[in-house]
């Protein structure tokens, strides 16, 4: 099927649907070719993001986003169905005379749909407790007394940014975009209304200083309930994410847990009889369904790549993804397009200079799925090293030493790919060029994040990990006043995961990195500061929380990417909290630079 765009007169846009070609050119569609176009949804397309011919795919979609029915796309696929189904949605449309205009469009839109958001609930968690109650219980043992304050603000947040589902999510799913899951759950905000999967790893160690361990716990459980119905966890809890996942963190959430001082002591090996099974099955996704073999120095690894799954628009930013690709010029398919759009997605970083052919090449060079990429593998390290702790604390032996075994390996595989010796640092690999890229991405250093030492070289060992800590790559991306920028790249329009944002879960995979080493934890303090003096200073300015932040001007928001700026925000809320528990009596206030009243 086509859709073909027409503009009549001034600012009049109409739709005219179009399925195919006759020997003699287009034939206008007829209302019983469109029904019975509809009453074939049930062959799912392996190309589209999920069968939902309202949410994913088909005309209706199409109509709306190239009609621009909404500023920001992601708006139409989280409105949920007016109390029908999607069969009568579908035929409510295709009784809508031809041409399809923005005010006939409008009307049936306001008939057959709800209101954004309403099918969430604002939840106060269960768990959360005010100061006085014994909530945070760190507050105490923050020394600087503004600091203090700034803690409990974040503490405070966890009731504006926790939501549940009203029952109808649950007893009619597919009126829904929104995917069902049992507990309650803590959003990023803005636009980001649903769980996230690599965003909650923060949050949970948020949740966990504030002594929230059972709101912790159940987005653990909730993670479990994804992976029993997807395979793996998605990129958020909407359809039109299923099939592509985010950086794989459930095994890191997990091992927070169940170290965290704040989680009752029964439930540290508890746990893990409901995630261990869930976990072979995450880890089973990444090892049959986005694996590469790659062969360095003579000698072959099974790796992992970024995959996005699709080989059409994402619903979320289907305008966006279309535009793109009317302007590819030969380097790629719109198909291939799209599944490294998707695949960009997936590891969390959409967008970078890093998923480009070059730095200075157009955004529709993206080509991600040819990019090895350093700390997907690192994350798949954690993973396997933390799978073998969590199966010999169970006493499950065999399968222990399994795992073990398959971390080990992959530290010494993430040695031989990506450690660039001359750069003290690790490069992402070139599948394609079959050669590592040139250019730093403040992610690259994941592998100290994620523990990963091999048979080979013990990263974690302190003259190791100050090498890297000295190397010209973190000596530059440090030396800025409002935290690391992602990169030192110029990027394009799209492009938000590069220069000079910076992002908390990188600033956080740094500081915390190298924290976690006694003799380095002194050093690592000047970071600490300067990330937390710019997210106060923010909050002091604006009285809110950003998804990301501008490094040459502390405190300001980032900008770029396919929306504006969000405020919320979970995995900077929850981060703040990290670094006042990682340096409780070191941090100050004394730094943050407050503008004046009307600056």
């Amino acid at each position: 099927m086509l859709v073909n765009i027409v503009t009549v007169g001034v600012g009049f846009i109409v739709l005219i649907f179009y399925f195919g070609l006759s020997p003699c050119g287009i034939t206008a569609a007829s209302t019983d070719s469109r029904a019975s176009w509809i009453r074939k949804v049930k062959n799912v397309d392996p190309d589209s993001p999920c069968p939902s011919q309202v949410f994913c795919d088909g005309p209706l979609l199409q109509a709306v986003q190239q009609l621009h029915m909404y500023r920001d796309s992601k708006s139409y696929v989280d409105k949920p169905l007016n109390n029908r189904s999607e069969k009568a949605v579908l035929r409510n449309f295709n009784q809508i005379k031809e041409p399809v205009t923005k005010e006939t469009l409008k009307m049936f839109l306001d008939e057959n749909f709800l209101p954004i958001g309403s099918e969430l609930i604002r939840y106060r968690p269960a768990d959360w407790k005010n100061i006085a109650e014994g909530g945070l219980p760190l507050h105490k043992n923050i020394s600087d007394d503004s600091l203090q304050g700034f803690a409990e603000i974040i503490h405070d947040k966890w009731e504006k940014l926790g939501r549940t589902f009203s029952l109808d999510v649950a007893e009619h799913p597919h009126r829904h975009s929104l995917v069902y899951v049992p507990h309650p759950f803590i959003v990023p905000g803005g636009r980001f209304r649903e769980i996230y999967y690599w965003d909650s790893y923060w949050v949970i160690q948020g949740l966990l200083v504030s002594g929230m361990s059972g709101t912790a716990r159940g987005m653990l459980l909730n993670f479990v309930k994804l992976i029993n119905r997807f395979g793996h966890i998605p990129n958020g809890n909407r359809i039109y994410y299923e099939k592509r996942s985010q950086p794989p963190l459930l095994a890191m959430m997990v091992d927070v847990y169940r170290k965290h001082p704040n989680t009752p002591p029964a439930d540290r090996d508890s746990i893990l009889k409901e995630v261990l099974p869930a976990l072979k099955v995450e880890h089973d996704f990444w090892m049959t369904r986005r694996n590469v073999t790659v062969k360095v120095g003579g000698q072959e690894y099974t790796m992992n790549v970024y995959r996005g799954g699709i080989r059409k628009p994402r619903p979320e930013s289907y305008r966006e993804d279309v535009e793109h690709a009317a302007r590819l010029t030969g380097f790629q398919s719109s198909g291939d397009f799209y599944a490294n759009v998707a695949a960009a997605c997936e590891s969390g970083q959409d967008f970078s200079t890093r998923w480009l052919e070059s730095p200075e090449a157009d955004f529709n060079t993206m080509r991600t799925e040819q990019i090895l990429p350093v700390d997907l593998n690192a994350f798949l390290c954690a993973m396997e090293n933390l799978m073998g702790q969590f199966y010999a604390a169970s006493g499950d032996m065999e399968n222990a030493d399994l795992y073990q075994t398959l971390a080990l390996a992959r530290g010494d595989a993430i040695h031989a790919v990506f450690w660039n010796e001359t750069r003290s640092m690790w490069m992402d690999y070139d599948l394609r060029g079959r050669r590592q890229k040139e250019i730093f991405y403040a992610s690259h250093i994941a592998p100290i994040f994620a523990r990963c030492t091999g048979n080979k070289v013990n990263i974690l060992q302190t003259s190791f990990m100050e090498r890297v800590m000295k190397s010209d790559d973190l000596k530059k991306i440090s030396a800025f006043p409002g935290g690391f920028p992602q990169s030192l790249q110029t990027p394009r329009a799209s492009c938000q995961w590069d220069y000079p944002n910076a992002w908390p879960p990188s600033q956080m995979m740094l500081i915390e990195g190298f924290a976690l080493n006694p003799d380095l934890r002194k050093a690592v303090i000047p970071w600490a500061q300067k990330w937390l003096s710019a997210v106060y200073t923010g909050y002091k300015n604006t009285g809110y929380f950003f998804e990301k932040y501008d490094a040459l001007n502390p405190g300001k928001y980032g900008g770029g990417g396919e929306y504006i700026v969000q405020e919320g925000f979970g995995w900077t809320n929850g981060g703040m909290l990290r670094l006042l528990e990682l340096y409780p009596t070191e941090l100050t206030s004394a730094e943050v630079d407050i503008a004046a009243p009307g600056a």
